[in-house]
């Protein structure tokens, strides 16, 4: 996978492409985006957890609404706050070679957010995560990142016994939404894919 063709894809479908070695630089250059005081949410990414960029952003005076800064009793209010915010940060569960990015939910309030409700949004995504064709990336989906998702969660799916996708039709399915982002919308002011040189997330 050559990054500099993966980034012309990028900006070719219009998103704004950047790549970096680390999840530092990647960190300091998102902190760098968001102005003074927008107001920022996240869904419960494990990318985004790594990078204690949450925690630095809140640091930095930003209103942060993401699982990890709200007791689990207000889970529902915060997705709807982090629907409206001002930016919305994310990884994905998979990225083409040819820019496509692809994300499996349950709750839906992470694919609606990246889809329209929030006007800047920022994708982050560790090399572990491109895969060369969008089949690839549906099969990533649901195969390497809901499983392990779904262990991590405590859901009781097959996929988190086997570790393998078997379309169940559980109660605790994380696997109800599935959203291919092929390009930014209208409705969408920044859409950045920032690729960071390591194994990030599942």
């Amino acid at each position: 996978m050559d990054v500099n063709t993966l980034l012309k894809n990028l900006s070719r479908r219009g998103f704004k492409s950047a790549y970096f070695e680390g999840a530092k630089e990647a960190c300091d250059y998102i902190c760098s985006l968001i102005p003074v005081k927008d107001s920022v949410g996240s869904g419960g990414s494990v990318t985004i957890s790594s990078m204690h960029l949450l925690e630095r952003l809140i640091d930095e005076g930003h209103t942060v609404y993401a699982h990890s800064t709200i007791p689990e009793s207000e889970r529902g209010r915060v997705y709807q706050l982090a629907g409206e915010a001002d930016w919305y940060i994310s990884s994905a569960n998979a990225l083409t070679e040819g820019g496509e990015l692809v994300n499996i939910d349950g709750a839906a309030n992470r694919v609606s957010a990246l889809a329209f409700g929030v006007k800047n949004v920022i994708y982050v995504v560790g090399i572990n995560k491109i895969c060369p064709t969008l089949e690839d990336a549906l099969d990533r989906a649901s195969n390497v990142a809901a499983p392990l998702n779904a262990k991590r969660l405590n859901k009781r799916t097959p996929c988190a016994v086997t570790g393998k996708c078997s379309k169940c039709n559980s109660p605790d399915c994380i696997c109800n939404v599935t959203a291919i982002t092929h390009h930014p919308t209208k409705y969408q002011s920044n859409v950045y894919v920032i690729v960071v040189g390591e194994n990030l997330g599942y």
